[in-house]
């Protein structure tokens, strides 16, 4: 139950819940999706956006996700969006599934909430965006802690690291161990790994411990509270180390809280960073404010974007009525599919590891923060291979 436990708050402590544009098609850009056979359904295509919309349970809300669903949904016709709040509550989530389930939606758009994954499995509606687990056939998630994780560790060894030190979170040594997998893909060799408790008084001793070992990188594996003290504690060695975080523990505040200190330091994606300056963030930005100027761009929100566009691909390929069985099978066809750029094209090919094996967006990017802000470091690099290789 503690493993448990702790590595589903690690994971939501992570995908607040943070590459380069893809290609995109010209029937995607002025369509917004393929060409495909249509659909002959009379009745509204039903999706419903769930999330915590209003909750402060988990220390933050994301009611960005219903415009960035709405935009993502625009140019489909026939669609009614519905809405449910999960309010940072399990139960609360789980009424949310079976919410969607007696009003008989043919999709589910998941930003960021709890439970619900049951209700929903059992109906075989399909679930996009942050579905609770990779696994389940009607699961299509576009974003995973643990490929970040990985994604860390790839980053810091194409930084021209090769020996790692790892300062993680006390108990969360099944996510650490993805950055010393992603390392060891790039040729990067881990030497010392470090774990703090959460309420860790001096990071100055477990900092010593990696520096010891030769570290020549360390990769920060910690919630964000504790960023600005790991930081400090690097600093103050003296020593010019890279540091790199998976974005959702570099949050602005964090970085504004750094100030200059953050310079340097790598973030890692599974999607573009919602600060990227390239034509894809502005395009996508652009879209989300037509619907609600207010709206956030946040990551998060982004990820409710991806899964709109991805059922906006999957629609016209429908033959016949939408359903969620049709939907699931059009979703399952999609094949080097465009997402505005935001991600690398979009393939349903289930991967060899049963715990990933419907994880399709098996991509990370990485940032260097400059001046305070995420500048893109490289393009999307496949983690395929290392999500493979740990079990």
């Amino acid at each position: 139950m503690l493993r448990r436990s702790l590595r589903c708050r690690s994971i939501r402590w992570h995908h607040h819940i943070t590459f380069v544009a893809a290609v995109v098609s010209v029937a995607l850009a002025t369509t917004g999706v393929p060409a495909g056979a249509g659909t002959a359904s009379a009745e509204p295509i039903k999706v419903m956006v769930i999330g915590d919309l209003t909750s402060q349970s988990l220390g933050f809300t994301v009611p960005e996700i219903v415009p960035s669903a709405k935009a993502a949904l625009k140019t489909v016709k026939n669609v009614e969006i519905l809405t449910c709040d999960s309010k940072g509550d399990a139960a609360v989530g789980e009424a949310c599934g079976k919410k969607a389930v007696d009003a008989q939606v043919d999709a589910v758009i998941l930003g960021f909430g709890q439970g619900m994954g049951d209700a929903l499995a059992a109906a075989g509606i399909p679930v996009v965006g942050n579905p609770p687990n990779a696994t389940a056939p009607n699961s299509f998630p576009t974003i995973s802690s643990f490929a970040l994780y990985a994604a860390n560790g790839v980053a810091l060894a194409k930084s021209g690291c090769k020996k790692l030190g790892i300062l993680y979170l006390d108990g969360t040594d099944f996510l650490v161990n993805y950055v010393k997998a992603g390392a060891e893909s790039a040729g990067a060799k881990e030497v010392a790994r470090a774990p703090i408790p959460a309420n860790a008084p001096d990071l100055t001793p477990a900092v010593a411990k990696l520096t010891g070992a030769g570290a020549q990188c360390i990769a920060l594996s910690v919630i964000p509270a504790q960023v600005v003290q790991a930081v400090t504690a690097v600093n103050q060695t003296g020593k010019r180390l890279q540091m790199a975080a998976v974005s959702a523990i570099m949050t602005k505040e964090v970085r504004d809280s750094l100030g200059e200190l953050s310079n340097g330091i790598i973030i890692v994606d599974n999607q573009l960073n919602p600060e990227d300056r390239s034509p894809a963030i502005k395009k996508v930005t652009k879209r989300i404010k037509a619907v609600d100027p207010a709206a956030d761009i946040t990551q998060v929100g982004l990820v409710a974007y991806i899964g709109g566009r991805l059922l906006a691909a999957a629609i016209p390929q429908v033959q016949g009525d939408v359903t969620p069985a049709s939907l699931t099978a059009a979703l399952n066809g999609l094949r080097d599919t465009p997402v505005d750029g935001l991600i690398h094209p979009y393939s349903a090919v289930e991967l060899t590891n049963p715990s990933f094996k419907r994880f399709f967006n098996h991509y990370g990017i990485s940032y260097k923060i400059v001046n305070g802000r995420p500048k893109a470091q490289t393009g999307f690099f496949d983690l395929a291979d290392v999500l493979d290789s740990v079990s």
